[in-house]
């Protein structure tokens, strides 16, 4: 929305100043120019509708954990169930405003920062950058307000090459990493060889995720949560 309204300004400018500079106006471009604001109010509306649908979310025949995200723009908290019982919710923030703008103009992957909450925990993912033109996005995540952990994308040629997204996490001194491949849409949470934990669409074309963890730690949820809104909700 907000690159079709810096469009809009852009081109408006550009005609207003070709209509000065050199006293020309073409009535079908400045008609066509005004269509950017339209259309970026109806993409606002269709967003509206979709986050009304994330936050009435209600799963059937799930038993594990799961969430519906099928919007990006608006910041609404996302219900997230285990079975049919609402135990915490799911929201994109941005520490601040104008890093909203930015990601809408680069993608939403930027500044990714998440408040999970998770039966009564409220869990913070902060994110951070080190060196600003590094490829690497790293996260501080905390848990009501304690330190627990961090994370770091694992960008590199190797990956890149095998069309691997990957995600270090460190949670109480203890490593674990999530990868998936970029053309599909499962994600895997390791801890060395070992599969603890999986996230993956209910079905092909479903915008509902569903978590399948190996143990009760709330902390392998969040590292799921954290790789889907990173690499699949570009």
């Amino acid at each position: 929305m907000i690159v079709l309204n810096l469009l809009f300004v852009l081109l408006l400018l550009t005609t207003l100043a070709r209509y000065i500079v050199f006293d020309a106006f073409d009535p079908l471009m400045f008609e066509m120019i005004f269509l950017l604001p339209v259309v970026s109010v109806v993409i606002f509306l269709i967003s509206k509708r979709l986050a009304a649908k994330e936050s009435s979310y209600q799963p059937k025949n799930i038993e594990g954990w799961s969430f519906y995200n099928i919007q990006k723009s608006l910041m609404n908290r996302k219900p997230l169930f285990k079975g049919e019982e609402l135990r915490g919710y799911v929201k994109r923030y941005f520490p601040k405003k104008w890093q909203y703008f930015i990601g809408d103009i680069l993608g939403f992957n930027w500044y990714l920062s998440l408040e999970i909450q998770i039966n009564k925990d409220i869990y913070d993912v902060q994110w951070y950058r080190e060196k600003w033109f590094s490829q690497q996005d790293q996260w501080i995540i905390y848990k009501n307000g304690e330190r627990i952990g961090e994370a770091r994308t694992l960008m590199n040629l190797k990956n890149a090459a095998k069309l691997k997204e990957a995600i270090q996490f460190s949670f109480y001194d203890k490593l674990y990493k999530s990868s998936a491949i970029t053309v599909t849409s499962g994600i895997s949470l390791t801890q060395g060889e070992k599969l603890i934990g999986t996230l993956k669409p209910n079905h092909i074309i479903s915008n509902v995720q569903v978590i399948d963890v190996q143990e009760n730690q709330p902390e392998y949820i969040v590292a799921l949560i954290i790789h889907s809104f990173y690499f699949k909700s570009k």
